[in-house]
């Protein structure tokens, strides 16, 4: 019995890791014929040559299937092949040797278990490393822009036209930079000014600084300070100059995003939708375990009348409603209309219950 139930298993997982397989690749390649487009007038533009096109799309690959197409190749799968196995009655067969449902589904389980360990672990490792690359390539490669900026610890470190400037955190909704420190350097690169500001907001065309310190240093090592509540300046560094060296979650594992929730809460700024991004590095991975609780109902409920165009309309519509739940949950949480915690994990325990419930009301 032992024997043949081995026997099942490699044959029920040797099927769904094929469809498996196929269906990423699928999904990866429309992609990257969707991102192509979508890229194609920058690359032409600036005259990209092929070889530098070919590696920012191989750097893409890992973001787009870590985080997007993984649960939906495991949905894709999971339909398709116990919609192929019920619609030529093999799961009655296998039913009739005296083998149970749990039996016949625990391989595609655990299957999507291993891809959600191993989703997490691209995530942490593999992910943040190709963002980073890609992001280098099309802004220094490609656009042919300085490499003006890096990130020590949770601080940008940005060099400016006049000088050269520390942010601690950038607010890409407000448009505002906080806890900005601003080195004026002159010609002999000597620093002649530094400036301290706790936010400076982009507004009407200029920085309006708040609650910070002006401090002039003369050639005889003399210094003048200046405290100041508001203030206006102008730089030749405008908003769109910061926003493109804004450090973005993908660009960091959960260990690097969680230091950098915790120094700028610490500095007293508000991290919320790093917040959220750090509960999403966890329960995005889970997505592919819940696409297999949801997908088995379906498939074994639709495979006998249905084809594998059936199947694949019920993996999109499937897919779909669960993505677009998650996200819209997820903006919740970054607009602070739901806590970080329950935004990001709500979906996830409705779509683990409703799959499971729906699983127990199959016909063993």
């Amino acid at each position: 019995m032992i024997n043949n139930l081995r026997v099942l298993h490699r044959y029920v997982l040797s099927e769904f890791i094929r469809l498996f397989t196929l269906s990423l690749s699928s999904l990866i390649f429309i992609y990257v014929i969707v991102l192509f487009f979508q890229k194609g007038q920058r690359f032409i533009k600036y005259q990209a040559p092929l070889y530098l096109i070919f590696e920012y799309f191989l750097y893409k690959i890992p973001e787009v299937m870590f985080q997007w197409t993984l649960p939906y190749a495991v949905l894709f799968a999971t339909l398709l092949t116990l919609g192929t196995f019920s619609r030529h009655s093999e799961i009655t067969a296998m039913k009739a040797g005296g083998v149970s449902l749990y039996r016949i589904i625990s391989p595609l389980l655990l299957f999507a278990l291993l891809v959600s360990l191993f989703s997490f672990v691209g995530n942490e490792y593999i992910s943040p490393l190709a963002a980073r690359k890609s992001k280098y390539l099309m802004d220094v490669k490609v656009r042919k822009e300085e490499p003006l900026s890096f990130f020590k610890n949770y601080k940008i470190w940005f060099q400016g036209n006049e000088g050269i400037f520390n942010v601690q955190l950038l607010d890409p909704k407000l448009k505002v930079l906080k806890g900005l420190t601003f080195y004026k350097i002159d010609p002999e690169f000597r620093c002649i000014q530094r400036l301290d500001a706790r936010e400076a907001r982009w507004a009407n065309g200029r920085w309006q600084l708040r609650n910070g310190t002006v401090r002039d240093f003369a050639e005889d090592g003399s210094m003048r300070t200046l405290p100041f509540r508001e203030m206006e300046i102008s730089l030749q560094e405008d908003w769109e100059s910061f926003q493109r060296v804004e450090r973005e979650s993908e660009e960091m594992s959960y260990t690097e995003l969680r230091t950098y929730i915790q120094k700028i809460r610490a500095a007293g700024y508000d991290s919320t939708r790093y917040l959220v991004d750090l509960h999403a590095k966890v329960a995005t991975p889970l997505l592919n375990l819940i696409m297999v609780l949801a997908g088995i109902p379906f498939a074994l409920k639709t495979g006998r009348s249905g084809g594998i165009a059936l199947n694949i309309g019920i993996s999109v519509m499937i897919g779909f409603v669960c993505g677009v739940t998650f996200y819209v949950f997820l903006s919740f949480g970054k607009s602070a209309v739901l806590p970080p915690l329950i935004s990001v994990w709500t979906p996830i325990v409705l779509f683990s219950l409703a799959g499971t419930l729906a699983l127990m009301s199959v016909r063993q």
